[in-house]
């Protein structure tokens, strides 16, 4: 296995899906595994807890004048600057003594700009896309507000849709999270394995007893997360909540002190936050009004999982088959977000009937023993 992100602890989105694919082909497949990964320097401290998993545990430190060099490099050679800037000389000479030393069956590559590192190799091959970052890239162009971000999608985002089909035609399979990024890029191989939901204790309880909450929990440095913060707090919650004692906001997850300057009165900043399911279940709601990006919304099945309804845009309903009324509330813009969030706060038994509804969403879709039973038939299949 090849992977960009050190895969401990499952704490954000990329960590928490190559942490729970690698549980499931543990568990399921019964397979030997050996992880050649890039880390930070202060995760290598941190590979006991992988060699739970993996038969050894090979790791790379991210160099950060390396990546900012690569990048650049990237701008006059063919390949996306994603990959680029990953294009690491110490990564290719561990992956060759990893693949002469343990002569693998079969390469499993996480993310694509990892895929370069398995290309030299026939060994069959398969590679775990997540998302479509061509369609990302094509769907930011027209949020971001910096002139420079904006040009980069544009500049780089023809070479990222090039690249992803390339490299699909060069895998035996490509895993992608949902069935919108798949039918983008249309490859034959393209195979959909949706994230699960994280298991959790006691359900959520009626909290009508104190300060009515609503939550956001996300990864900031992900800019459609930043852009929904931004959009909600200027839009929905500074005009219709700002002066209410009786309810709070709550910002939470890695990043969250980005915005310092929206703290205070009922607008409370939680940054990396250690206990994800000890967070959102303190809260009587969660707002995702995310806008655009890629995938599915783990947010939205992480508040379903805790049993704590949620007010989406349509956007971040569509990936996780959220139905208006049923298993969440569909606010089209800041008008119906005030609406609604007023409307659960008075009336807690339809939020707690749309809470009772997701689970039965969540049990029927998004399960990581059925995705793994999925990814497992692939990698046999390949390695036939």
């Amino acid at each position: 296995m090849l992977s960009p992100v050190f895969p401990y602890p499952p704490a954000d989105g990329d960590k928490i899906r190559i942490f729970n694919i690698v549980n499931q082909l543990k568990k399921q497949g019964k397979h030997k595994l050996h992880l050649v990964t890039f880390c930070r320097p202060f995760e290598e401290a941190l590979k006991p807890e992988l060699e739970k998993y993996f038969e050894t545990v090979d790791t790379v430190v991210l160099d950060k004048l390396q990546i900012i060099g690569g990048a650049f490099t990237g701008i006059f050679g063919t390949i996306p600057l994603n990959a680029a800037a990953y294009n690491d000389a110490r990564m290719k000479d561990v992956v060759k003594t990893a693949y002469e030393k343990h002569q693998p069956d079969l390469i499993f590559t996480y993310r694509l700009r990892m895929a370069q590192y398995a290309a030299v190799y026939t060994v069959p091959k398969v590679i775990d896309y997540v998302d479509s970052l061509a369609l990302f890239m094509k769907r930011s162009a027209g949020f971001e507000v910096s002139i420079f971000k904006k040009l980069y999608y544009l500049f780089d985002g023809p070479r990222v849709e090039n690249y992803e089909r390339s490299v699909a035609a060069d895998f035996k399979s490509v895993f992608i999270n949902s069935e919108e990024d798949a039918q983008y890029l249309g490859n034959k191989n393209i195979i959909t394995a949706a994230n699960g939901a994280m298991k959790v204790g006691k359900p959520a309880k009626d909290r009508r007893n104190g300060v009515y909450t609503v939550g956001f929990m996300g990864n900031m440095p992900y800019g459609p997360n930043r852009e929904a913060v931004r959009w909600f707090v200027k839009n929905v919650w500074k005009k219709t909540f700002n002066n209410d004692k009786n309810i709070r906001l709550v910002i939470a997850g890695r990043g969250a002190d980005v915005f310092k300057s929206l703290a205070g009165d009922n607008i409370e900043l939680k940054d990396n936050v250690k206990d994800v399911e000890k967070e959102i279940i303190s809260w009587d709601l969660s707002a995702v009004p995310v806008r655009y990006g890629a995938g599915r919304q783990n947010k939205v099945m992480d508040c379903w999982a805790c049993g704590i309804p949620v007010i989406a845009a349509p956007f971040a309903a569509k990936g996780v088959y959220g139905k208006d009324g049923y298993n969440m509330m569909i606010a089209e813009n800041k008008v119906e977000f005030a609406e609604k969030i007023n409307l659960l706060r008075d009336k807690p038994a339809i939020g707690r009937k749309l809470a009772a509804n997701a689970k039965a969403t969540l049990n029927k879709y998004f399960d990581w023993d059925k995705t793994g039973r999925i990814i497992n038939k692939a990698i046999l299949k390949a390695a036939k």
